[in-house]
């Protein structure tokens, strides 16, 4: 079955959460029960993990399957068979949805999102606009961390997440708000628990100090974020020497290199927390 076959019968029960008896318009994505319950105003937890889990030693990816027929994309290339995926996706889906469905499980790519929107290539976004869709819509307004792997040199962005984290949020490997209680009876504050972020307003949900743990114990900053950390200090305290009032307002000789490099550079509004 070749996506570009709109009004085809489709074989079988094409999914058995959001059943098609011919293909959906390239804005539907079907229902699932991985992200279904979810919305702009309930979260996902998985959202708010600062630092990915270790890899874990995975089989290789399947195709999928479909009435003992392998399915195939508009360029006639076998779809990868990932159980959390909808059968079909919007050319538009939701960058939070996006950041879920990547963040779920390493060895999906952008590819394996297309594969499963309805139309022709040329309707289907472009891999840096979906980058950018989830770095403007969903990392920066939730003050997410981004889990792509990088190499080389560290952005102005990566310093512009961690500037908006706070230590109980590094220590406990969470973007999620620390909550606190007390103050205790020699006058300090003590971490309760965790408050998820909404992009929409709605009831706040609360979580566990340990939900992103490994075995109860405090986190260790993975390598790139600890790098990222000690630059931020470094150029924080150079703005102090200099009577800033932020590392924002260096001049460009107080900068990285790289970053110098760049002419224009543009940097994203974050929203106030919600």
């Amino acid at each position: 079955m070749q996506a570009s076959q709109s009004t085809s019968a489709l074989p079988g029960a094409i999914s058995q959460f959001c059943p098609h008896s011919i293909l959906p318009d390239r804005f539907h994505t079907c229902i699932h029960p991985y992200h279904s319950p979810y919305s702009e105003n309930n979260l996902p937890a998985l959202l708010f993990r600062l630092d990915a889990p270790e890899p874990e030693d995975l089989p290789p990816v399947q195709i999928l399957m479909e009435d003992d027929q392998p399915m195939r994309d508009i360029e006639g290339n076998p779809i990868r068979d990932f159980d959390f995926l909808p059968r079909f996706i919007s050319t538009r889906p939701a960058p939070w949805l996006l950041e879920y469905w990547m963040r779920t499980d390493a060895r999906l790519t952008y590819r394996d999102i297309k594969a499963r929107m309805v139309g022709p290539t040329k309707d289907k976004p472009a891999d840096n606009l979906l980058n950018m869709r989830r770095e403007r819509e969903a990392r920066a307004p939730l003050a997410l961390s981004c889990w792509n792997t990088r190499r080389g040199n560290l952005t102005r962005v990566e310093v512009e997440r961690v500037e908006r984290w706070s230590e109980d949020q590094l220590t406990y490997n969470t973007t999620m708000i620390v909550e606190y209680s007390g103050p205790t009876a020699d006058s300090q504050s003590v971490p309760a628990s965790l408050r998820s972020r909404t992009l929409t307003p709605g009831p706040p949900t609360y979580y566990r100090l340990d939900e992103f743990l490994e075995n109860g114990e405090a986190h260790v900053p993975s390598e790139r974020l600890r790098a990222t950390l000690a630059l931020y200090h470094q150029l924080s305290e150079r703005a102090q020497q200099l009577g800033l009032r932020s590392w924002q307002l260096l001049p460009q000789a107080d900068l990285p290199p790289s970053w110098r490099e760049v002419q224009t550079l543009k940097k994203f509004t974050y929203a106030t927390e919600n």
